[in-house]
Formats: C-alpha cells, structure tokens, sequence
C-alpha cells in the first residue's frame, strides 16, 4: 500500500456562518471499554469471478478486526440474521445496501469491497463508511488467486491509519468546538496529512482560519472542501460571504446562487444570503439574489421591502461623488421606486417610516421633487410625529422654491426633536440663498440661544456664506456686511482671528476701489476703511501663521499703511 487514502464524499462537520458549533461524529464516540462494530460483509466478485475469494477475504478481515483492542467484526451469525431479517442476500449488498444495512444493526463503521479478475490474478478494492455517510477509499491492491489474508492485510492496515486519522480529526474538531483554533489547526492538519481528502478536517479547519481572521486562507480551504464535495451548503455559503468581505463580488454572487439552487423557493435564505451580501458591501449582488426570488414570488412583502432598500443603497453608492446622477444609479432608484410603491399598496399606513424616507429620497436624488413633495404630505397625514420625514419633506419644498414652507417644515422638526441634526443650519443655508441675510442670522441666533449650536459654528456659517457670495466673486460691500454679522457672535479667539483676516482684506480690496479717483472725498472717505483694516490685519498673526497666509498678511500690511499715507497726504494737501 503506498499509503495514498481517498475520503469521501459529505462532511462531517456542519457550521452556521456566524459561528462554528462543531459536532465531529467519530468512531471516539464511544464509550472506552466499548469496541467499535464494523460491518465486513463478503466483497463482491465482478464479471463472474468465484465468489469464494470474497468469501474467504471477509473471513481473513473480520480475524484480523477481532484482535484489536479498540474494533470488533460484526459476527457472522449476525449479519445472516440481519439479511434475513430484511429480506437481502449477500451477493446483493452493494457499498449503498451495506450502508443501510449497518445503520440498522448499530455498526460504527461498514466495509464494502470488490474483487475482478486481472490476468491470473484478483484485483482488490473497498472502503470503509461511517454511519455519517463518509467514505475511506483504500487504494486497490492486486494478489494472486489465493492472496485473500495478503489483500486483508492491506486494508486492514488502512483500518488502521484511519483509525489515527480519526482521532486527529476528533481533536482537530474538539479544539474548534472549543475556541482553541491554533490547536485545532495542528491536529485538522495532521488529519489531513493522513488523508488529504479528509471533508470534515478541512471543512474544520476552514472554520477554524475564519475565526483567526485568516480569511482568504480560509477561502482556500472551502474551495477544496467543494472540490471533493460539491453539494456542501455549509461551505458554498461560508466561500460566498468570504468572497464578499474580500471584495470578489462576483465569485460571492457564484457561490450564493449555487446554494440557492439547492433552495431556489426559500425566501428566507434567499434574504438571509441577501442581507450577508449587503453587509459585506455588495448591495447591488444583494439586489440581484432578491430579483429572482420575486419572479418566484413577486407578492412577497419582505422580499419586496429588502430588493427595494438594497437597491436604494445601491443607488446611494452608484451616485456617491457624481456631479450628475449616473444612468446607472438612475436605473436603481427606480427599482428600489417600484418595489416600495408595491409594498405601500400592499400595506398602507402600517408601512414602516424608514421605506417611507426612502422613497421620498429616491424622488429627490432623482430631481422630481413635486412628486416628492406629494409623496412625504401624504405619508405625514399618517406619519405625522415623524421628525425625519419632516426634514424630508422640507429638503423636498424647498427644491421646489417654496422656502417658507421648507422653513415651517424644519421648525415642526425643531418641535419634535429639538437637538435634530442640522435643521437649524439648512433654514439658515436657504434663507441665505433666497438673499434674506438678516433673517438666516437671527435662526442662527437662536439655535445658539437654545443649545443647538455654538456661537463658533454660527459664525462660521456665517462667514462661509460671506466668502462664496462675496470674497470669491469680489462683491466687497456683501462680505464686509456678512463678515461683519458673523462677528456679532460670541466667538472664540481663534474665530475671532479668521473674521478679522478677511474682513481686514475685504475691508483693503472695497478702500482700494473706492480712493482710485484720489480725490479728497475719496481719500476721507476710504481713509477710516484703510485705517481698519490695517487694525485687523494686525491682530491675525496666529491664523495668517496657521494656514499659510503669513506672506499675504505682510503684503496686505505694507500696501494698507502705503494708501493710508496716501490718502492722510490728500486730505492735507485738498486742506
């Protein structure tokens, strides 16, 4: 024997993807003073060979099987009781009937075998099977005509190393079974050493690498469990949610739908496999394993509510850094679109809030903001003590140019949740938009005044609203006035130094314009602006310092104090 053992077909090791509850079924089982049964009925002869070497064979085995300490041979009288018990003959036991057969008498392990003719000599083959439908192939053996205690011998020491192997592949499972997964791996990787198509060792010992965080070496151990059994749910599932969390999408979606295929009408797995796919990043793959479960069952509520947020999600993130809304996240708000409406109509008021949102959303991203508008009125006369259906609503109106309604529908916000995120800032945003300064500043103002917001945040608000409308497109009068606003606020010093640099630099480039005539009305005019700024921009080191504006700062000095000469000698000279 060159020592070359093949293991069958099912593993003995099931796992759930969350956690791995090792029930490794071994003949080491059983109780210490026990021995194992095995079952060693005649092997069968092929074409016609004489059925006393088969014979002959089992008696050899089953004398060698009896010596052991740890095995014993079903006795003969027994399994002839057994066959007439259930109405079989020997030379009927093919390796599927010895394995019922085996199950009905209790035995531990089964041994089934033929034998042909090769030249002058029998050509030997067999495998050991446990009751878990796990199979030992034995490399065959060729002996002469009378080799039967020859070709016993050689599978009777491979009973023998399987017997090794199993109580490797015990501890490999008892170590899993009991978070120990280093120690597991040193003995599933003895198990498989013995025999490298050990199912249930490498379908631990995958488990066992996933729980160390080795995830594409466990990746690696569940393809080769599927290579020697491809039917194993547990490892196309466990293959597919590794593929997805190590980003291979597409290999994630193979191994899911290949388990779907064994369960291609169960929703729930079908949503469960679906949510996995999700949470790993792929909600779009997700997506597609809910589409086929709804051309099986397009009236599943919860298959409809999942294939719509997914597709939302997905959408999100088709769009996510896109100026424009690309064709393909346009495609997946529809989707997600379609499903929620069919779920509404289906439930109605009892929707859940959260599809409502969505839905409302979806409009949004997609600019049809009236149907939005119409959407999230209707769902609020149902809805209606839902803040963030109202923030949706509003978001909606004011696309829409209705700015006093989208600042009502913030302040029913603010009255049912008082600390909601950002409402405040958006009114004030809008309102700076609609050129109603004053107004953005005073809801400002009393988002500080109620706790919603520090006078630093207002200010900066402020101030931002300055620079994009005023700094950048030079409208010197608009900054200095909001500038000017934002320092109304009780700010910090380091605020306080921001203000000043660009109102100070505002302040320079309206004076600058202003004195270019030199007359003296222009030089009394611009004078105190000069005069000012040259004050601000003094007491800004730290900021000019803290962003690289030092050189600006110093430049906008030295021509400050120039014009103020400049325009101190005209006053003079016009005097």
């Amino acid at each position: 024997m060159n020592g070359r053992l093949r293991f069958g077909l099912l593993a003995l090791v099931t796992a759930s993807l969350a956690a791995i509850p090792f029930h490794p079924q071994t003949l080491l089982g059983q109780e210490a003073s026990a021995r194992f049964r095995v079952l060693v009925p005649d092997i069968q002869g092929q074409a016609g060979a004489d059925k006393k070497f088969g014979e002959r064979f089992a008696d050899e085995l089953r004398n060698l099987i009896n010596n052991m300490p740890t095995h014993q041979p079903v006795d003969e009288k027994e399994l002839k009781n057994a066959l007439r018990q259930y109405d079989m003959k020997m030379e009927d036991l093919t390796c599927i009937r010895v394995r019922q057969l085996g199950a009905q008498i209790s035995a531990q392990l089964m041994f089934c075998g033929t034998f042909a003719r090769e030249g002058a000599d029998f050509k030997v083959e067999g495998e050991y099977w446990s009751p878990n439908s796990e199979s030992f192939v034995v490399d065959p053996i060729v002996v002469a005509e009378r080799g039967q205690k020859e070709a016993a011998q050689h599978f009777y020491a491979a009973l023998q190393v399987q017997s090794e192997q199993i109580r490797k592949a015990q501890f490999c499972g008892d170590y899993a079974s009991s978070g120990l997964f280093e120690q597991a791996l040193t003995n599933c990787d003895e198990a498989i050493r013995l025999n490298p198509n050990a199912v249930s060792s490498r379908f631990t010992r995958a488990m066992a690498l996933r729980n160390l965080d080795r995830n594409e070496d466990a990746l690696e151990e569940f393809k080769r469990v599927l290579e020697l059994d491809p039917l194993n749910e547990q490892a196309m599932q466990n293959a597919g949610y590794l593929s997805a969390i190590l980003g291979h999408d597409e290999d994630a979606r193979t191994y899911y739908r290949l388990y779907l295929d064994l369960n291609p009408a169960n929703a729930a797995v079908r949503m469960r496999i679906a949510y996995e796919l999700a949470q790993a990043g792929d909600p779009l793959g997700a997506m597609q394993f809910i589409e086929v479960g709804l051309e099986l069952d397009g009236e599943n509520v919860d298959l409809l509510k999942q294939h719509g947020g997914f597709a939302f999600t997905a959408g999100a993130e088709a769009a996510a850094g896109q100026e424009q809304l690309p064709p393909e996240a346009v495609e997946l708000y529809r989707k997600a679109l379609a499903s929620f409406a069919k779920v509404y109509e289906l439930e109605g008021e009892t929707m859940d809030v959260a599809y409502l949102r969505n839905m409302v959303a979806a409009h949004s991203q997609l600019q049809e903001y009236a149907e939005a508008v119409e959407l999230a009125a209707r769902a609020l006369e149902t809805h209606g003590d839902e803040p963030a259906l109202w923030s949706y609503y509003a978001d909606a109106l004011q696309k829409t140019g209705k700015v006093d309604e989208a600042i009502a529908a913030l302040n029913r916000v603010l009255e049912l949740d008082p600390a909601y995120p950002n409402a405040v800032a958006r009114q004030a945003q809008w309102l700076f938009e609609a050129d109603r300064q004053d107004e953005a500043v005073a809801a400002l103002r009393q988002a500080v005044e109620r706790g919603n917001m520090t006078s630093d945040d207002a200010a900066i608000r402020v101030f931002v609203n300055a620079h994009q409308k005023g700094v950048t497109p030079q409208q010197w009068d608009y900054a200095v006035r909001l500038i000017r606003l934002a320092k109304g606020f009780q700010v910090s010093d380091d605020t306080r130094q921001q203000l000043d640099f660009w109102l100070g630099y505002s302040l320079y480039q309206k004076a600058r314009l202003q004195q270019e005539p030199s007359t003296i009305q222009t030089a009394q005019a611009t004078l105190p602006l000069f005069q000012e700024a040259l004050r601000l921009t003094q007491g800004c080191q730290g900021y000019a310092q803290r962003n690289n504006l030092e050189t600006n700062r110093q430049q906008i000095l030295t021509a400050t104090q120039t014009y103020i000469e400049i325009q101190e000698a005209i006053i003079k000279r016009g005097r």
